[in-house]
C-alpha cells in the first residue's frame, strides 16, 4: 500500500514548523481577492513543499503555488464541505487534533492530501502491469533475495528489474494484500523475500510514476476549483 501523507508530513516537521512564528515573518506579501499570504506563510509552504518533494522550491514558485492553493482550498469549503470535512478528519486521526495552528499550513497538508487521493484512486482502479514494468525498469537493477523456506534462508539474489514472473506477482499481490510473492526457477517454486526497506523502494517509485500519470486530470481539477464561485 502506499505511504499516506500524513506520514510523508510527519507531525514532527508540523511542529517545527510551527516554531518558526516570530514578528519578522509577520509582513504580508500577497492580498488579492481575499487571498492574504504573509512571509511566514510562504516560509511554512516552502518547508512543506520541501518534505514532501524533496527538493527547494523559490519564492516566487512557492508564492504562485500558495495562491493556488488558498483559492482551490477555499471554493472547495464552499462547494464541497463534505469533501474538505472528509480530508480534515483524516488528516487529524494521524498528527492530532489542534496540532495545525497555521491555517496555511493546514490548507496545504489539505491540498497535498486531495492529489494523493488522486494516486490512490489510480493505483487501486487503474494500476495495470504495463505501468509496473514501467516502474521496475527505471531501476538500474534490483535485486531482491530468493527463498526456498520462507524467506528463513536465502539462496540467492535475483535481479527482478524486467523479470515479468515477478512483476505479475507483485501485481496480484496489490490486489490481495497477502504478501505472498513467488517465482519458479528451473521447476522449482522460489519465495521473493521482499523487506520493508525494498517495499518502500518500490512505493515511492510507483508514487512517483502515478504521479505524474494523473498530473493532467489534477491539473483539470485545480483550475475547474479555484475560481471564485
Amino acid at each position: 500500500m502506499l505511504i499516506r501523507l500524513s506520514k510523508i508530513i510527519s507531525k514532527l516537521m508540523i511542529i517545527l514548523i510551527i516554531s518558526l512564528t516570530n514578528n519578522s515573518y509577520s509582513k504580508i506579501i500577497y492580498d488579492k481577492k481575499n487571498v492574504i499570504i504573509s512571509k511566514l506563510d510562504l516560509e511554512y509552504y516552502k518547508q512543506l513543499h520541501y518534505q514532501k518533494f524533496e527538493k527547494e522550491i523559490n519564492d516566487s514558485k512557492a508564492l504562485k503555488n500558495l495562491v493556488v492553493i488558498k483559492k482551490v482550498i477555499k471554493n472547495l469549503k464552499k462547494t464541497n464541505p463534505d469533501f474538505i470535512n472528509q480530508i480534515d478528519n483524516n488528516i487529524l486521526k494521524e498528527i492530532g487534533d489542534g496540532s495545525v495552528q497555521s491555517e496555511t499550513v493546514m490548507d496545504t497538508i489539505r491540498y497535498f492530501n486531495i492529489r494523493n487521493e488522486f494516486i490512490y484512486d489510480y493505483y487501486y482502479n487503474f494500476l495495470d502491469i504495463s505501468d509496473l514494468e514501467h516502474v521496475f525498469k527505471s531501476f538500474d537493477k534490483f535485486e531482491l533475495p530468493i527463498s526456498l523456506n520462507k524467506c528463513l534462508t536465502i539462496f540467492k539474489l535475483i535481479n527482478f528489474r524486467s523479470n515479468s514472473e515477478f512483476i505479475k506477482s507483485y501485481y496480484e499481490n496489490i490486489s490481495s494484500q497477502d504478501n505472498n510473492y513467488e517465482i519458479v526457477i528451473d521447476d522449482k517454486k522460489y519465495d521473493i523475500c521482499i523487506d520493508s526497506r525494498s517495499s518502500k523502494i518500490i512505493e515511492k517509485e510507483i508514487f512517483k510514476f502515478i504521479d505524474i500519470k494523473i498530473d493532467k486530470n489534477f491539473e483539470r481539477f485545480v483550475y475547474e476549483n479555484q475560481k471564485q464561485k
